[in-house]
């Protein structure tokens, strides 16, 4: 049976769970997948953690959305740090508690477990991001 992507990725949603090529050390978040998207190999897996904190390295802010989501909202890409060190996996985030025009590449943001949307009357969590404390403007 197949299973929606949300049950599929909830391991990495709920605890910022990564894999890293055994190859190339290229960080894959949030599925494992068959074959590497750098080198192209069918390689181990090895399971890693992210740090709750990341860079933010291109963002959006959206001006329409559907009716769950506040806007504007601005959405980043972010290099995350593994917690053992290592390369940094690419991660797509929401912000939450941030001003939309206080975003700006470069600048730190830090991990908050949240509940994102839901479905079929079912809260779904995830990880949103935000200005770290000291830095909230």
């Amino acid at each position: 049976m197949h299973e929606p992507p949300y049950v599929r990725d909830r391991d990495a949603n709920e605890r910022l769970r990564a894999w890293e090529c055994g190859d190339c050390g290229f960080v894959s978040f949030p599925e494992r997948r068959e074959v590497c998207k750098r080198c192209g190999a069918h390689p181990e897996w090895t399971e890693t953690r992210l740090q709750e904190r990341g860079t933010v390295q291109s963002y959006v802010v959206q001006q329409r959305l559907p009716d769950e989501f506040e806007t504007p909202l601005p959405l980043a890409v972010m290099d995350v740090p593994q917690e053992s060190g290592g390369e940094p996996a690419r991660v797509y985030g929401l912000f939450t508690e941030t001003d939309p025009e206080h975003v700006e590449i470069g600048m730190e943001a830090t991990a908050d477990f949240r509940r994102i949307f839901e479905v079929s009357g079912l809260p779904v969590h995830s990880f949103k991001f935000k200005r770290p404390r000291g830095d909230r403007l």
